[in-house]
Order: structure tokens, then sequence, then C-alpha cells
């Protein structure tokens, strides 16, 4: 008691007391509630939330007054991200959404608000006081000098070459681990589609057709090469290999960069043994999927424009650096076909962002971000924003004419959010649509009945959709009636299929995706199309011989995860948790007075916004934004940029 007295005065240990008894009561009629649907255990992430943000009351988080924000937009924040979590519970279970009215849930959030301000004002305070600290000297001096002392080895001059090898050669030895585990590849559900465009239907654009062609070639090589009796898998041997190769380049240049950077050598070391031996990267690094390559490609081009962000010379960049940015651009676009929308967003913020001032001279001229404005550096990037885009309309028409492909940009793909509105709808209140109503969805969907809808995926709602003109004028004319009649069930139809981008604990793009792709990567493809499967590639054999380690990683990427029993890992899994740390970089980035770091996260916000029109949500999908994420929180928090 003493102790309490001393910490807070009387009014505020009220409110505390208040603030924690309404937070652990709800908590409670919750936690009831669910164990009376038999469903009590959840991912253990809300109730860890729950702590922290009492944690946070304990440390009076509560009346901390300057913040980076106004006290409204933080309580704002804290109700939104409340809100959010709370539904997203409510939505999840259905005993909870049948029998607890939406006035209950409405007491719930109000009653978790003062708790989740408590957090965010304590995790905003940790970022505001601990930034370079924790990046540099003082946590890690005395480390480095009995670390120095035992290995002398790691007190030697950085060498960026060096460097780059040795950190090339250790992921790719972790990589060999899944490699040999499921040698020659994983074979995940979206690859039957290429294959098939390799061996019998002929090429299209529906998936990028570079990543096709990589894997085609990959498949030739394999026959040609002499002595092979199994030319099928020496071919997916060599598409995994070669994209292995790809991925661990991609993660030593960032370590190289980290180092160069000032961010601590020992947590870069650290860095390199999670993507080494962290499951996660190793399987998708052996998976055949068009999402891994592009995802390492992101966090590339993050790291390059933190470079050009942050660069203090008045001479920017030089050519190789911009031949380097303009090859990557490239290669950005080319790997994801809808890549060109939240590029052409991230080129008109970075050219407005970065344009020289003409009332200015050039000694003055600096820029909101705090660095010159120098005239010829930008005349440079917008060179080499038009020469990347020139470069990928000439390669990828010049591997459409090669390849002889066929435009697979077929309509449906863009009408995943309509397609699940309408959907919802019609199964929700199909005796309330009208004649007309009914009319419009035969012609909209071919089948003649009302589309099937799964809250999780669009695909199955709109995979029946035809594509002619007429046909789309008619879904959009019944969209909008649909939309004015019912836009409570329109929102609940993008929040739910978005659900795994918001809700801490989703577990919907786990089970629910699709029934025969269960699991955190989707390591299986459809047991009913082996026959097909053995028709594409009839010599593609997984080989059984290492079922142990098939056994471990299934444990931690399919099935019954054993993550989801570990609250802090669990909550490192989640694709929503990068969501809103990416939310929480930004709002550190704007606190901080630092608008430059802003500028590297401009490409993911915008392809978070192209996921969010996606069919589905997938952690693959996700993928480019968790390593873009984690990449630039590290070089906030821990790097130096007055090193270049």
């Amino acid at each position: 008691m003493e102790k309490i007295k001393e910490r807070f005065t009387m009014r505020e240990a009220v409110v505390t007391g208040v603030a924690a008894a309404a937070a652990l009561l709800v908590y409670g009629r919750i936690s009831l509630l669910l164990w009376r649907e038999g469903s009590l255990y959840t991912m253990g992430i809300f109730p860890m939330l729950l702590l922290f943000g009492i944690y946070g009351l304990w440390k009076k988080a509560l009346f901390m007054r300057e913040v980076f924000f106004a006290v409204w937009v933080r309580v704002v924040l804290a109700a939104v991200f409340t809100g959010f979590q709370v539904v997203g519970l409510w939505w999840s279970h259905p005993g909870l959404e049948t029998n607890v009215s939406g006035a209950e849930v409405c007491v719930w959030i109000l009653c978790f608000i003062p708790v989740c301000y408590a957090g965010w004002n304590l995790l905003f305070g940790l970022a505001a006081g601990c930034g370079k600290q924790i990046a540099g000297k003082e946590v890690f001096a005395k480390f480095d000098a009995w670390f120095g002392k035992k290995f002398p080895w790691t007190q030697k001059a950085f060498s960026p070459s060096k460097g780059f090898l040795y950190s090339f050669l250790i992921i790719m030895l972790g990589f060999l681990i899944p490699f040999a585990a499921y040698y020659p590849a994983i074979m995940a559900y979206d690859v039957i589609p290429q294959l098939d465009q390799i061996r019998i239907s002929g090429y299209t654009t529906h998936h990028p057709l570079i990543h096709t062609l990589m894997l085609s070639m990959s498949l030739k090589l394999g026959e040609i090469l002499p002595f092979v009796s199994n030319a099928d898998r020496v071919g997916l041997a060599i598409y995994s290999l070669l994209q292995m190769t790809v991925v661990s380049c991609c993660f030593s240049y960032v370590y190289t960069f980290f180092r160069r950077k000032g961010v601590n050598r020992y947590l870069c070391y650290l860095f390199v043994l999670c993507v080494a031996f962290y499951p996660t990267h190793g399987l998708l690094a052996v998976s055949i999927t068009k999402d891994t390559i592009y995802a390492v490609l992101v966090m590339v081009f993050a790291v390059f424009v933190w470079e050009a962000a942050t660069w203090q010379e008045e001479t920017g960049p030089g050519r190789g650096w911009l031949a380097a940015y303009t090859g990557l651009t490239v290669l950005l676009l080319l790997f994801r076909n809808n890549s060109i929308y939240a590029w052409v967003l991230y080129v008109v913020v970075t050219l407005f962002t970065f344009r020289p001032k003409a009332d200015r001279p050039d000694s003055v001229n600096v820029s909101k971000l705090g660095r010159p404005r120098n005239p010829g550096f930008y005349k440079k990037l917008c060179i080499a924003h038009g020469a990347a885009f020139v470069l990928y309309l000439l390669i990828n028409t010049l591997l459409v004419q090669v390849s002889g492909a066929t435009s697979d940009t077929y309509a449906r793909e863009m009408l995943s959010v309509p397609a699940q509105q309408i959907a919802r709808v019609a199964a929700y209140h199909e005796e309330e649509l009208t004649a007309q109503d009914l009319e419009n969805l035969s012609v909209i969907w071919k089948q003649g009945e009302l589309p099937e809808y799964v809250p999780a995926i669009a695909d199955r709602s709109k995979r029946d959709i035809v594509g002619e003109k007429e046909v789309l004028k008619t879904l959009l004319q019944e969209w909008v009636s649909l939309g004015c009649r019912y836009p409570g069930e329109y929102g609940k139809a993008f929040l739910l299929k978005n659900k795994g981008m918001w809700y801490l604990e989703d577990t919907s793009y786990l089970n629910d995706v699709y029934s025969y792709a269960k699991g955190y990567l989707q390591l299986s493809y459809p047991s009913d199309q082996q026959a097909y499967m053995e028709a594409l590639v009839p010599g593609y054999v997984r080989h059984q011989k290492l079922q142990f380690l098939q056994s471990v990683y299934r444990y931690f990427a399919a099935v019954d995860e054993v993550w989801r029993y570990v609250p802090p890992l669990a909550l490192l899994m989640q694709p929503a948790f990068y969501c809103w740390a990416l939310l929480y970089y930004c709002l550190c980035c704007i606190g901080l007075k630092k608008p430059a770091y802003l500028i590297p996260a401009v490409y993911v916000i915008a392809l978070v916004g192209t996921l969010l029109l996606g069919p589905c949500v997938l952690t693959r999908y996700l993928y480019p934004v968790m390593l873009s994420v984690t990449v630039l929180g590290i070089l906030a928090l821990l790097g130096d940029d007055r090193i270049s």
C-alpha cells in the first residue's frame, strides 16, 4: 500500500484501479462465455496484451501527457485498436456472435480502451526514450568488451565483401536443411496452374510470367543434363537452389547494409542466424511460389529507398546505386502483376518529396526531410523511374512475345471485394432479394445459382463471374443497388475477408481458406489432384528419407501449429501483427519528427492496400510486409543514418 501511495496520487490510484478492474471483469465475462461454448482456448495473445496494458497502468502510462501526439489522438488510436480486436473476437466465435448483443460489445470496448490507451502510451514512450540508447553503445558496451577478449576476430573492421560472403554461406547452409527434408521442392497449390501452362495449356500472364519461365527453364535444364535418371526431380531441385540463392543474396545484402548503418554487430549476427534457421524463411525459400522472390525484393527495395532518403551528401548516390535501383525496380514490377499500382503511388510521393524549389539557391535548398535538395539527384531519380518503367514494359513485352503467352488479366481477378459483398447479401438476405436482383445475379454468375460465400476467401464467390462488358456493367449496377440497401453487410464482408490483417488472434487464414491447404504456410496441394500432378511432372516424387525433419516442420507450419501455444511467438507469427507494426512505425516516425523514415514505408503501405482488395489473407502474401517492417524497424531504432 505504501508503494502505491508513493507511486500514485489518490485520484490516479482510483482511476487506475477502476480501469484495471473494468478490463479484468470484462475479460472474465468473455472467458466464461468462451468456456460455455467449449472454445476457451485462443492463442494467448489477448490475455498477453491485457497484461501488457495493466503493466502500462502500473507504470502510470495512463497519465502521460505528451507522448508524440495529443491525448485525443491517442484515445482515438486506442479506441480503433480495441474495437478491431474485440469485434474480431466477437465474430470469430459463433456462440459469442449469437448470444452477445452489439450493445454489450460496445461496453466491452469502452472497458478495454483505458488499458489499451496505457499500452499505446507505453509503446510510444519506449520509442521516444530509448531510440539510440538501445542502438548504441551503452547497452552493448560491456558485452562487446567481454566478447572481444574471448573472440578477438569479432573486433576486426567490417569488410562488406567478406561479410556478404560469410552471411550468404550461413544462410544457404540453413536453407539446405528444409531443402534436404523436402527435396526436390515444396509443391504448393499455386504451382499446379503454372505447371499446366508449361506442360499442357501454354503460357499466360495470370501468374508473373518471369516466374513461370524460371520454373520452365529449370525443368528443361533438368531434361538436358547428362546422367540424370529423374529429370523432373532434378529440374525442380534446380529451381529450388536458384530461389534459395536469390533469397540468400537479398538477406546477405541487408545484413551488410545493417553493418554499414551502425547496427550492433551481434544483433546483425542474430539476424543472419534467424534468417538461416527460423523455419518460415527456409520453408518459403524452397517453396515453389511466386511470392518468395517478390518478398525479398520488396525488402531490398525498402533498404534502397531508406538509403536515398537518409543520404547526407548533397551529390546523392552515385551511378552504380542508380543502376542497381533501376534494375531492382524492374524486377519488383516483373515479379508481381499488380505491383505497378503500389509503385506508381510510391513514385508520386517520392518525386513530390525530393523535388527542389526553384525560388531558393541550391546552397540553402533543404527539404522537409532535413537533407539537401539536390536538383541533379532529383533529375537522376526521375530518369531512373522512367527508365525502370520503360524497361519493365520492354522486358515484359519481350517475354510475352518469346513465350507466346496470352493475356489472362481476367476482370474477375479485380472483383474480390464486390463479389464477396454481393455474395454475403445473397447468402444472408436471399428471401429479401427482388425478382430483378435474382435476374441480375443469374446473369452475373453463369451457373444461374447464387454465388457461394466463404467469408475468408473471395475465390469461390468470384470464380463463375462472366467477364463480358455488359455483364460487368450489370454487376456494377447490382453492387451499387445492394450496397445502398445493405451497407452493414458490405462493411462486414470486407472486414471478414481481411480479418487476418487486423485481428491479432485470427485463425481463418490457417484453416478456412482452402480445405486441402491448412496450416501457416500451406505446404500441401490438393489430394484429389494427385493424378493431375503426376501427369504434369511424372518424375516428381518427394523422398521420404527425412520424415523426422518433415514432422518438425509440419508441426511448425501445417495442421496444428505448435507456435500457437506460445503467446509471444504466436504474436510474431501473425500477419496482423506486422500490419499494426507498420502503423506503429509510421506513427513513431511522425512523433520523432523523422519524416525521411516514412518514405521507405510508402511502397509497403501501398502494397497493404492492394492486399486489402485481394482474394484472401495468406502468410506468403504478407511475407513482403513482414520482412520490410522488420528491416525498417531495425534501421529506425538501431541504425545510424549518419553513416553512408
